[in-house]
């Protein structure tokens, strides 16, 4: 999934960024609203992450806007301003969610989940692949009831693929929600991933690739057992 978080603290900014990062999320970086509304202007993201109080002004205002939009992304606040009202009034302007620093990096991966996995009824759930089951409240893949450890980046793309099973899903939507706006060190950096799911999963889940449109994800078939006929 991609966040943006917007936090004026470069600390905690960094602190909060390598935690969801950690956890398979895609984060974008900003510590003002000018540079927040750059990126909601050019990016659809999961789910932001936004402090209230920052040097250009507070981020109800906007929330606001974002509250107009037909498809908006879930919206969690950070803040300081933890009293009854202040937090009224972050989830009236259209907060999914509100959370009272100092903040436990644990409590906001698991408050970024919860409300990632409301998006829509087939992101709920376990994903069941055949031999291969994705538990993503947990961030748990298995493999024939054996527990597969993936890379934060592999998961992502893995969640996405089969998120969308049997469906073609295009190298910039893959980078859309699995990378963030910092510099790739390859012009092509799936391609790697990719080459290494198909041996993690080899014999249970076909990663196919389309040629300039993306990579589609299928459950392997099974061959049939042989069996053995006996004569009357």
């Amino acid at each position: 999934m991609r966040l943006l978080l917007l936090e004026d603290d470069a600390r905690l900014r960094a602190a909060y960024a390598a935690r969801l990062r950690a956890d398979g999320n895609a984060v974008d970086e900003v510590g003002t609203l000018a540079e927040a509304r750059e990126w909601l202007d050019r990016v659809a993201f999961d789910c932001l992450v936004l402090d209230r109080l920052v040097p250009d002004g507070d981020s109800v205002d906007l929330v606001t806007g974002i509250e107009a939009r037909a498809e908006r992304p879930f919206i969690l606040m950070v803040s300081g301003l933890g009293e009854g009202d202040e937090r009224v009034k972050g989830l009236t302007v259209g907060a999914d969610d509100y959370l009272v620093k100092p903040v436990r990096l644990d409590e906001l991966v698991v408050r970024v989940r919860k409300l990632l996995a409301r998006q829509v009824p087939r992101r709920r759930g376990p994903l069941e692949l055949g031999r291969v089951s994705i538990d993503r409240d947990r961030r748990r893949v298995t493999r024939d009831g054996v527990t597969v450890h993936l890379t934060p980046t592999q998961y992502a793309i893995l969640e996405q693929l089969a998120i969308n099973a049997d469906c073609v899903v295009s190298k910039e939507q893959l980078l859309e929600h699995c990378w963030d706006g910092r510099p790739r060190t390859r012009v092509n950096p799936l391609h790697s991933h990719i080459t290494r799911l198909r041996k993690i999963f080899a014999g249970c889940l076909v990663l196919e690739s389309s040629r300039r449109a993306g990579y589609a994800l299928r459950v392997a078939r099974t061959e049939p057992q042989a069996t053995d006929h006996v004569q009357a």
